[in-house]
């Protein structure tokens, strides 16, 4: 499913206009974003986490030609499932 298919199922479920509903997409998943880049931890009750985890920089290794290079450092999103999409997904 993308972003497209999503809209499509906000749109019919909620009875709005599709861009009204790729809209409030647009609206949530700025939102989201947003509040990473600030790091901080976005909560959607028994959906799911997301959160900012810190990568170090350390040295790698070139594929092509095996020269050693610096991998800086990062900031990676993650995404934790919560006990609601958990049971969803592995019904008892």
């Amino acid at each position: 499913m993308n972003k497209a298919d999503l809209t499509e199922v906000l749109a019919a479920r909620a009875g709005i206009p599709k861009v009204r509903a790729a809209n409030y997409i647009n609206i949530l998943t700025d939102a989201i974003q947003e509040a990473l880049v600030r790091e901080e931890k976005v909560t959607i009750s028994d959906f799911g986490t997301f959160t900012v985890s810190h990568r170090n920089a350390f040295k790698g290794h070139n594929p092509k030609n095996g020269q050693e290079m610096h991998v800086p450092e990062r900031r990676i999103p993650v995404f934790r499932a919560g006990k609601g999409l958990k049971n969803a997904l592995n019904p008892a």
